[in-house]
């Protein structure tokens, strides 16, 4: 039963690859892709999957953590779609797989499992990574201010899959609704930021980004991030950095050079270090 959860985070992995792409080409502003995205996912999901009865029977405590749950995932979007807006797809992709070594600390600020010196070395190279890939560290360069949106990003990114194994007693596409519900109503906080005077090929990538990207990817994300390890969905997740750069670089001619892919290489390494640690530990564990 498991191998389908291992399928659909793969699956999620690839999407989130080519979804910058989507929202690099569109000239909607953050705002407006946020709240076409999320109304789509929203109605589609109640409708297809959860219904009313579902929410009739969420307790009080349940809603508090779908608002959680909502508002954590629109401070991550809205971040996310500014970064790719700000700097390039590959940049904003680069600065999000931060979210593994944010994972370092929240275990040991919520699980008390005090970081290893391995630990360090792979912040140490994450950030190094990080450093090769802006040519420039100035806040007047937009690859900076890009990485740096990202990086923010990433860190609320990083807190879903707690949020959402905390609360795995609701089931899945009900806290999709809820999650897409309570960032729709985040980004309506923000609608006086919003663009409507859009291009007929803006609403077409909207609608691809709305049914594949958001209901498709993050609805397969939200599945396997509960009911695999987060050391395994972290791998997967670091699957769409070569297809975000790929596509960057064959749709949008994003240049490449080789500074660009050594910092991305260690970016991965980093992380990856961190997680086949983790695997080991919990191998050990069950021995």
């Amino acid at each position: 039963m498991k191998s389908r959860y291992y399928i659909e985070g793969i699956l999620a992995a690839f999407l989130f690859g080519i979804t910058p792409v989507f929202i690099k080409q569109v000239t909607a502003s953050a705002v407006t892709i946020g709240i076409v995205r999320l109304s789509i996912a929203t109605v589609l999901v109640y409708f297809i999957f959860v219904g009313r009865d579902k929410l009739r029977a969420l307790k009080l405590k349940d809603w508090k953590s779908l608002m959680l749950i909502g508002l954590v995932f629109g401070i991550h979007w809205v971040s996310y779609f500014y970064s790719i807006k700000i700097s390039t797809p590959a940049i904003a992709i680069l600065g999000l797989t931060s979210f593994g070594v944010y994972l370092i600390f929240f275990s040991w600020i919520f699980e008390k499992k005090r970081p290893a010196i391995i630990d360090w070395v792979t912040v140490g190279i994450a950030v190094s990574g990080n450093l090769l890939i802006v040519p420039e560290f100035s806040l007047e360069n937009d690859i900076t201010k890009g990485l740096l949106v990202g990086l923010f990003s990433a860190f609320f990114f990083s807190l879903l899959p707690i949020l959402q194994k905390k609360n795995i007693h609701i089931e899945s596409y009900t806290r999709a609704f809820g999650q897409y519900f309570f960032g729709l109503v985040f980004f309506a906080l923000l609608f006086t930021e919003s663009t409507w005077d859009l291009p007929a090929n803006d609403w077409y990538f909207l609608t691809i980004l709305g049914l594949l990207c958001t209901l498709g990817a993050h609805t397969l994300w939200l599945r396997a991030t509960t009911m695999l390890p987060t050391a395994v969905t972290s791998i997967f997740y670091y699957l769409s950095i070569p297809v975000a750069m790929l596509t960057s670089y064959l749709f949008l001619d994003e240049a490449m050079p080789n500074q660009k892919v050594l910092g991305a290489g260690l970016i991965i390494m980093a992380n990856i270090i961190g997680v086949v640690k983790h695997l080991k530990k919990s191998a050990f564990k069950k021995d």
